[in-house]
């Protein structure tokens, strides 16, 4: 349908060879005339489109909701930093898969942080959101970082 192609079966193709009469036009003319791009035809066509496109987006958050995280770390904000480096080691049930916490100073404008120590020492890494995680402390004593 997006193509102009409509699906064809076997049926079809023997009804349309043995039902409809030949043209008398010129076949160019007549070629001419099913080329022709009708405005309401694409918009149609553009209007489907943009629907199951929009459907497809909400089936695809429906089925994936538990997975989906979307953290916003605002600067000040503690965070754990995943370590990806044991991932790949033989012992890596013993060692610790988070370290931190760590304070978020900004995001850069490629979606990555910059974070600092508690003893504000500045990262020289900067981190993607995917290996962060929100590090809820026990008490609620501010920390502030300048």
């Amino acid at each position: 349908m997006v193509h102009g192609v409509e699906p064809l079966f076997p049926f079809d193709l023997a009804e349309a060879t043995y039902l409809v009469p030949l043209p008398d036009a010129d076949p160019f003319s007549t070629t001419a005339c099913q080329l022709q791009k009708r405005q309401v035809d694409l918009d149609g066509i553009r209007s489907k489109v943009l629907k199951s496109h929009f459907a497809s987006i909400k089936q695809f958050e429906e089925t994936f909701k538990n997975q989906i995280k979307n953290y916003d770390f605002s600067p000040g904000s503690l965070v754990l930093v995943q370590n990806s480096r044991v991932e790949k080691e033989l012992n890596r049930k013993t060692k610790p898969r988070y370290t931190g916490p760590m304070v978020v100073l900004h995001q850069t404008t490629g979606g990555s942080y910059l974070l600092a120590k508690l003893d504000r020492s500045v990262s020289k890494l900067c981190f993607a959101a995917f290996h962060l995680l929100p590090y809820h402390p026990h008490s609620t004593s501010c920390i502030a970082v300048t």
